[in-house]
């Protein structure tokens, strides 16, 4: 989860669910009609998604392209990509802080996006306050995808379970989305943007299967994206890996789903920003 440039290399599940997202759903986005929009992207990673998918949606004249994420190594990584891009810039925020959020950010975005990054925060209801206020006062929205359940999430919660592993992953559920056990997760995920004082909403939950190619490419994915790898003592990397795998590949075949694959089950949701009034804040 921390090692950038592993992530660039093997995010390629993550790019192909992004790019068929924003085929589908960037329309809803609300430009401003004088091009000088301004957008926040939240869990940023390595950039590469933000620089191939999301900079080439921004108006031509646009203002101001943030990138953002929980890891200094990330966002210093996704600022090489950018450096020949004035425009463009990146920041290390927590979404789910409890503090003040930074004066150059808050109420400063029209737009915010964020893709695979809300699963790893137990808080949503403080992701959803910061959300909202860091879009402008008088308006906004947001495009938000993420797991609500994942045939990783299984792997990672039967591994916690096993004898040689158990001690590195006792505080698995920390890791595992709020919505994996919850029945019509992305309607209880419309709630809590209507009760954040979103508008507008709009949640789909979709079931998206990525095939591997191989399984190299399949354990450097699943290696970068892993939050008990740098746990893991380095001479028992690959053993974790080689068990991660084969717990992997036992899950599909009792379910009948290809081998070498992903199964998992996403919330995409879209919401618009209302001021806040004495009526409409509970």
């Amino acid at each position: 989860m921390n090692q950038p440039a592993l992530y660039h290399r093997a995010d390629c599940a993550q790019r192909y669910s992004v790019e068929q997202i924003l085929k589908k759903y960037s329309k809803l986005l609300q430009w401003r009609s004088d091009g000088m929009d301004t957008l926040i992207d939240i869990g940023t990673g390595s950039g590469d998604v933000l620089k191939d998918f999301i900079y080439p949606l921004m108006p031509r004249k646009f203002d101001r392209l943030m990138g953002s994420d929980i890891s200094t190594k990330m966002c210093n990584y996704a600022h090489e990509i950018f450096k020949s891009e004035p425009r463009c810039e990146f920041t290390v925020l927590d979404i789910a802080t409890e503090e003040e959020l930074p004066i150059d950010l808050k109420g400063q975005f029209d737009h915010i996006t964020s893709f695979y990054c809300l699963s790893w925060v137990q808080n949503q209801r403080q992701v959803l306050k910061n959300v909202y206020n860091l879009l402008r006062p008088e308006s906004g929205d947001c495009l938000l995808a993420f797991p609500a359940c994942s045939t990783v999430f299984h792997v990672h919660l039967l591994l916690s379970k096993s004898l040689k592993w158990s001690s590195y992953m006792a505080d698995v559920e920390r890791f595992i989305s709020p919505f994996n056990h919850t029945v019509n997760p992305h309607k209880k995920f419309a709630t809590m943007l209507r009760k954040a004082g979103f508008t507008d909403v709009k949640v789909e939950l979709l079931q998206e299967t990525y095939d591997y190619k191989t399984a190299e490419v399949f354990k450097d994915n699943m290696e970068a994206i892993n939050p008990f790898v740098e746990r893991i003592p380095p001479h028992q990397y690959s053993e974790f890996l080689q068990d991660f795998y084969n717990t992997h590949l036992d899950l599909n075949l009792r379910h009948n789903i290809q081998p070498i694959s992903i199964t998992t089950d996403l919330i995409v949701a879209y919401a618009r920003k209302i001021p806040r009034t004495s009526k409409n804040v509970k």
